[in-house]
């Protein structure tokens, strides 16, 4: 990337750089810097982030959430905990966030430790279709037949996936949907909008920001300035 002439471009257009090769900002400073350095022949891509507001029902979103690995967390038996395993394949809870999540969970189970207070994530319901992706940007796929695709951010869940995911709280994906063609991924946990907001309203603690799961609706509102490959 011809770094120089990025700069010139972003100069003043009131979004920040976080990391090298990476730009931050709301749409409004970001499209029009956006459209610049692509007139201008430079590659880049747009990626989009979500934050439901006080207009969005928690029914029509879900939330992927970064869970903490339980060396790193500091655990208290009166605060809820939701974290993984240091290789980030089972998740863990302490007895405060199961009786949270009890209530406002259907179709999963968990499993007590022997030598702790933590509880692992024995089953949970999957959900019945593929995550859409509205722009995939490149795919790879690894010896075992998993895909990985990068996309722009938008990530939409049907009406059929909403309905079981704001009906059990939790579910597994295990697939990506791009133009018709559906590509099997490692398997990652959702929780339904009410679910996050709720674990995130009483304090629980992440290592990122949720990453958030929109509907259609939602998905085609966006702004996407020339943006040329759209599904």
């Amino acid at each position: 990337m011809p770094s120089t002439e990025v700069q010139e471009v972003m100069g003043g257009s009131g979004v920040t750089s976080p990391r090298p090769g990476q730009w931050v900002g709301p749409a409004e400073a970001v499209l029009p810097v956006y459209s610049e350095l692509r007139r201008r022949g430079i590659q880049c891509y747009l990626l989009h982030a979500f934050q439901p507001d006080a207009s969005d029902r928690p029914e029509r979103y879900g939330a992927l959430l970064s869970l903490i690995p339980e060396t790193e967390a500091n655990l208290r038996a009166d605060f809820p905990a939701l974290l993984e395993t240091d290789d980030g394949r089972v998740a863990l809870a302490n007895q405060s966030t199961l009786d949270l999540l009890a209530p406002v969970t259907k179709g999963v189970e968990w499993t007590g430790r022997a030598d702790g207070p933590l509880s692992e994530l024995a089953a949970a319901p999957s959900l019945p279709e593929p995550v859409l992706l509205v722009t995939a940007f490149n795919f790879d796929q690894g010896t075992t037949g998993s895909w990985m695709i990068a996309h722009d951010g938008r990530m939409v869940l049907t009406e059929s996936n909403l309905k079981f995911l704001h009906e059990h709280g939790m579910a597994w994906s295990d697939s990506y949907m791009v133009k018709g063609e559906r590509y099997p991924v490692a398997p990652f946990l959702m929780f339904a909008g009410r679910v996050s907001d709720l674990l995130l309203s009483r304090g629980v603690e992440f290592s990122d920001p949720p990453i958030y799961v929109i509907d259609r609706a939602v998905a085609d509102s966006v702004d996407t300035g020339d943006e040329e490959h759209r599904s």
